[in-house]
């Protein structure tokens, strides 16, 4: 599951920083979405995959 949440995080918060710093299209999501929705579901997909990450890392320990 982390494995997961790492890869989630990788699509929404990477979406985001290369929309936003270097004007590219970076992931799946720009195939679908454009503009504030981008940015919205980027940010909800980054921090469903930073809780997956440590919901499954916690649960180990």
């Amino acid at each position: 599951m982390a494995f997961l949440g790492v890869i989630l995080m990788i699509q929404g918060f990477g979406g985001l920083i290369a929309d936003h710093f270097f004007d590219k299209n970076f992931g799946l999501l720009h195939l679908v979405l454009d503009g504030t929705p981008l940015t919205i579901v980027s940010a909800v997909v980054g921090v469903a995959g930073l809780l997956l990450t440590i919901g499954a890392i916690s649960k180990d320990s």
